[in-house]
């Protein structure tokens, strides 16, 4: 018995991991932009059709990925897909399969999420600017699928971890800073930046931060599923 007792010492390090993505995805629909007036207020999943609006954006002197702010849920979504179809990330014993079965669920439902609303989804294959969303979404649904039929070794699927969580937290801010003078102009004074996203960034944060722990930790370096 080690000093965990009869738990899996990585088991705190994986609820982490999960506690992460939570809090990365209620800051994605919590305020980026927040205002007094509720109407004003965006989100993360508002980011991406508002910056469409920006003077600079329409007139082509503004350069922005807006798809980026679609990043945090395709991201968490392949995060929670990845412990998911990787029992052995959870140790021995492991979490049962229809606890897994519920997080591999949710992750699929999360893909859709960066569609357009109907009908503009009917026409997102012939349109140039919602084409990279619907590309973005069944990309995603193949890389889960992909994990269904050959999944990914217990490391591998750290170390995708790793870089998805760095990825959610990094280049959606990054590009919300980008045109924060943008923003400032549109609203007529400085924005307030909401905490939803801080909060998208510190779960992410947590999610890199608790892969990185079952690498050193060395518990899956060796472990395939």
């Amino acid at each position: 018995m080690n000093k965990f007792g009869n738990r899996n010492p990585g088991f705190g390090v994986r609820q982490f991991i999960l506690m992460g993505l939570i809090l990365a995805l209620v800051g994605y629909w919590g305020p980026w932009v927040d205002h007094k007036a509720a109407a004003l207020v965006l989100s993360g999943l508002d980011m991406a059709d508002f910056v469409k609006l920006l003077p600079g954006v329409r007139a082509g002197t503004e350069r922005v990925v807006r798809e980026l702010f679609y990043l945090p849920p395709l991201a968490a979504a392949l995060c929670l897909a990845l412990l998911a179809l990787t029992p052995s990330l959870w140790g021995h014993g492991g979490h049962p399969r229809w606890a897994r079965a519920i997080v591999l669920a949710v992750a699929v439902l999360l893909a859709p999420v960066v569609l357009p609303p109907y009908p503009s989804v009917l026409r997102a294959l012939w349109s140039p600017e919602l084409r990279w969303q619907l590309a973005a979404s069944v990309l995603c649904l193949l890389l889960i699928g992909m994990g269904l039929c050959r999944r990914p070794s217990a490391s591998l699927a750290a170390w995708l971890m790793v870089a998805l969580a760095l990825a959610g937290a990094i280049l959606p801010p990054w590009q919300f800073f980008s045109i924060r003078d943008a923003l400032d102009q549109v609203y007529g004074q400085p924005i307030r930046v909401g905490w939803g996203l801080w909060l998208t960034v510190a779960g992410f944060l947590l999610v890199a931060a608790g892969a990185i722990g079952l690498l050193s930790k060395g518990e899956v370096s060796s472990t395939k599923s």
